[in-house]
């Protein structure tokens, strides 16, 4: 009785450890958080005097009340899988705006401050930021969100892949016309359901 027992204990552990292992390796290739879509976007440019003397924006909990910290140039990183590599800083996602005041995600755990980009940048809606440069759909997405359609909710056209490039035509709620690289014009989800971007910014 007590072999039988001790031997299946043996197997109770075994199985454990097989399938915590198979958890963790599970977690560790699961993709990024992909960032809520808020409003839109603020870009900096190179040639804005508060970047070429190094970029340090003030975050506060509120327009101009009760400063939480500051981001420079080496912190303005979080999201370059999803804008692509470039000399400039990158963009950050705003999720309100009071004025010149704007609300953004400013670290890849979504935490949220208020900056004042008057001299620092300027805001771009999601239409006039994607018009502006070459798209792609993100990596590791449900296939429906590789489908190309006649129309919202219409005929499949065809399947995109994540290194395929498309040019942003315009933005109609969830949905974007686009034109591929084979000058083909459908469209594609650019934010899911949770309002989660599912497109990136080509280099």
């Amino acid at each position: 009785m007590i072999d039988v027992y001790g031997r299946r204990l043996v197997i109770i552990l075994i199985l454990s450890i097989l399938n915590l292992a198979r958890s963790t390796g599970f977690a560790a290739s699961s993709p990024r958080m992909r960032p809520y879509t808020g409003i839109g976007v603020v870009v900096f440019s190179l040639s804005d005097s508060t970047i070429n003397q190094g970029l340090q924006l003030q975050l506060y909990e509120e327009p101009g009340l009760s400063r939480v910290g500051s981001l420079d140039n080496s912190r303005l990183s979080e999201n370059e899988w999803i804008f692509g590599l470039s000399e400039e800083p990158l963009p950050l996602i705003a999720s309100a705006r009071k004025g010149e005041w704007l609300r953004v995600f400013y670290d890849d755990a979504g935490r949220e401050a208020w900056i004042d980009v008057q001299h620092a940048g300027r805001f771009q809606s999601w239409e006039q930021f994607l018009k502006l440069h070459s798209g792609h759909m993100l990596p590791g997405l449900q296939p429906q969100y590789y489908q190309l359609l006649q129309q919202p909710g219409g005929k499949l056209l065809g399947t995109l892949t994540p290194k395929q490039l498309f040019r942003v035509l315009k933005l109609e709620n969830a949905w974007g016309m686009v034109m591929t690289d084979q000058q083909q014009i459908g469209w594609v989800r650019w934010r899911d359901d949770d309002d989660r971007l599912v497109v990136g910014v080509g280099k």
